[in-house]
Order: C-alpha cells, then structure tokens, then sequence
C-alpha cells in the first residue's frame, strides 16, 4: 500500500530529489575518513573529519535567518549545486601532504546538510497538512538512513575499483539532478514571507535570535533541546571510538566501517517505518527519550568483541537515531510558526552542533589515550539519562502547535485534514 504522503505530486518531488541526492551522499559517507585514517594510519584524523563536517552547524543561526527570508525550493537548487562543486578538491587528495584537503570538503558538506534538511522542514510545513508531517518525515528519514544498506559498500567498490574521481564524479551529477528536480517544483510562495510586524520594529538582531527565543520559550522543544545537547556532549566521541572498536576489537581493516554502516542502514529502515506509528500514539518527546535511550544501550555493547554483536548493536543504534531525528525534524514543525522554521530548526542545530563539536573534539584526543571500552560506556550512559530525561516530559498524544502558530498556507492547502 503506498503511503498517504506518496500521493501528493509535489511531495513526490521532492523525495525523489532528496533520494538521488542522498545516494550520493551515502556513497561518499565514509570515503573522508578512510581517506584520512589510510594516508595517516591515525584513529584522530579519520574523527576530526566529522569534527569539520559538524563545524558549521555551530553557525546554523545564519543559515536559518537566510532560510526564512528567501522561496526555500530556490535555496535548495542553489545548494545542491554547489554542494556538487565543493566536492572537486577531493580528487586531489593523492598523499599524506594533501590530507588536509579533506577537511575544507567536509566542512563544505556540513554546510550543505544544515541548510537542505533545514529548509525542507519549512517546505514541508507548506505544501503539507499537519497530520502527515511525521508520514513524510519517516520516509525521508529512512530514505536517508536506509541507504546505508548499500550506499557506503557502493562508494568503497567505486573507490577501489575505479578510484577517488569516479566516486567523486558520481556524487556530483547526483547534486546536480536533485538541483533539476527541485526545480520541477512549483513555487509554493510567490515571494518569500514577510516578517512579522512585531518583529521588525524590535530590529534586525531579534529578527536574528527569533527562533532561539521560540525554542527557548516552549517547554517541548526546550525538553528535547536540553536532552539532545546532553546526548551529543559526549556522543560525537564515537566517531573516533567506532575505529577503535574495528581496529583494537574486531582486529579489521577501517574499510570495515562499510559493513557498521550497513547495519545500521537496516536498523534505521525499521526505525523509520515505526515512527510515524510511534509519534502518533505517544507524541514526539516519547519518541525521541526512546530514539536516544536505544543509541545509548547500543554504544554500550560496542564494548563486545565479536562481529555479530557489534553488527547487532550497530542495527539498533540506526533505528534510536532515526526514530529521534523524525520526531525532533516533527516536533519542530508543529511547535513553531511557518515564518520561523528555519531559524528553529538551525538554531536546534546550533546548540547540538556545538555540543556534538566538543565531544567529537574530546573524543579524537581521548582514544589515544583512555581504553575505549570506558570511553564506550561513559558515552552509552550518558544517552540513556538524556532519554529518561526526555521520556518524562512524553505524553499519551503529540502536542498540537499553538492555533496562533499555525501557518494560513497549512488550512488552505489542505482543508480536509482533520483536527485533533
């Protein structure tokens, strides 16, 4: 049976968009840090290459102010593209002289990630009805996480039987036809929205921190929020962590990482088809407390050297990540206005970009230096109190935004759906 969501044309679109898109992305995921890990034979400079990739999501502020101020499918087109081009100096990474050019594309993928799944959120929230937000979310999710069941092993082979260009070259005409596709799109807005009156005669710097103050404001998304930052303070650790389980656990090659992530491709496909069902009978902070405690019992059997066990857990932190990424990307939508999607989501963004930033830090220097088993269970711990945290502000039913802050498009486009 095809998904409700499935039948609407122009969410049609923009998922076959997102899908090329990001099967070039899963192809390329893990090609910096082999790339890395290869030419300096160190666990710290493989992590640091998400450390870049996680950079500019400290600076998700900015990209929100942009997104709520220009038509979201332009922004999109515009991004893939030269999302396609920052990949080029990739191919010029020959020898251990020219690893550092590694880091500068990872940054430049960090920045092309807070800004595409941030201004889908706010077109989702246009050209759909309330009630499929968490449906459409889901499929995106899974779409995204479950294309590591072959994305990563398709890149590896492209990189060892063809080389780094091939894979490269792959990865930009992959950009380049989610650009075409979004371009097929309709434009939803005539213009971009205006802002508020209230908000403009405050100035310019609270039209800025706008979707902070929103996210600070609300008691859900302020709970997710302080239950995220708590997780990623020490999660971006694994990382690192996850070449040493390989190499010092497993006694593998880092090429290894091919097969973890596969894995959890095929935990994230579960995890996607089960929270929609899950949102809607327990609500979003429900979800993402269960999303974050099952990562965090994962990380912790990561301490187990056997592959199977490994492999398994590796499964069932795929779907806590993405059960958690489609309640928050979902909780965002429906607890913030039309005109300020952009600014909450980035500035949800910020605040565990930052904190994942730290640990990613902490991390690369840590596993040279501390047995990674402790490092492992510090980390799966500290996921399992943020998930508490977060399940007791959860409820039988997902909250409803404020009347007020509902979008006037959000009625119009859709007066069939049913209210809560």
């Amino acid at each position: 049976m095809i998904p409700r969501v499935l039948r609407r044309s122009r969410f049609r679109l923009v998922y076959f968009g997102m899908a090329v898109s990001l099967l070039g992305d899963a192809s390329l995921l893990l090609v910096p840090g082999i790339l890395a890990k290869s030419l300096t034979g160190s666990d710290a400079a493989a992590g640091l290459t998400l450390f870049f990739f996680t950079l500019p999501l400290c600076f998700s502020p900015f990209f929100g102010y942009l997104i709520d101020r220009m038509d979201r499918r332009r922004l999109l087109i515009v991004t893939c593209v030269l999302s396609g081009i920052s990949l080029a100096p990739l191919v010029a990474v020959t020898g251990q002289d020219r690893v550092w050019l590694v880091y500068p594309v990872s940054a430049a993928m960090g920045c092309s990630y807070a800004v595409v799944f941030s201004a889908l959120g706010g077109l989702l929230k246009v050209i759909l009805p309330e009630h499929l937000l968490a449906e459409a979310n889901g499929a995106l999710h899974t779409t995204r996480q479950g294309l590591r069941l072959f994305g990563p092993l398709l890149g590896v082979a492209v990189y060892t039987g063809f080389g780094l260009g091939a894979l490269v070259l792959f990865d930009m005409v992959t950009f380049l036809v989610a650009a075409g596709v979004f371009a097929m799109l309709p434009a939803p807005e005539s213009a971009p929205k205006p802002i508020p009156e209230l908000v403009v005669s405050r100035g310019r710097r609270e039209e800025f921190w706008a979707g902070a103050r929103h996210l600070a404001a609300d008691p859900p998304l302020r709970r997710a929020a302080v239950a995220l930052c708590l997780m990623f303070s020490l999660a971006g650790a694994t990382e690192s962590l996850i070449f040493a389980v390989i190499e010092h656990g497993l006694a593998r090659s880092p090429e290894f990482t091919a097969f973890t992530s596969t894995a959890m491709g095929v935990g994230a496909v579960a995890g996607g088809l089960w929270s929609s069902t899950v949102i809607a009978r327990r609500g979003e902070l429900f979800a993402i407390g269960a999303g974050i405690g099952l990562y965090g019992a994962a990380v912790v059997c990561w301490m187990v050297p056997s592959e199977v066990a490994v492999l398994g857990a590796m499964t069932v932190a795929g779907a806590g990540l993405t059960l958690e990424g489609v309640a928050r990307t979902t909780l965002v939508q429906r607890r913030s206005p039309g005109h300020l999607v952009g600014r909450v989501s980035t500035a949800f963004e910020s605040l565990t970009g930052v904190a994942q930033l730290l640990s990613l830090l902490g991390g690369a220097v840590l596993v040279s230096l501390v047995d990674y088993r402790l490092l492992l269970a510090v980390v799966g711990l500290t996921a399992c109190c943020a998930g508490a945290y977060a399940l007791r502000g959860g409820g039988p039913r997902p909250e409803r935004a404020p009347a007020g802050n509902r979008s006037s498009r959000d009625t119009d486009l859709s007066p069939q759906a049913p209210s809560n």
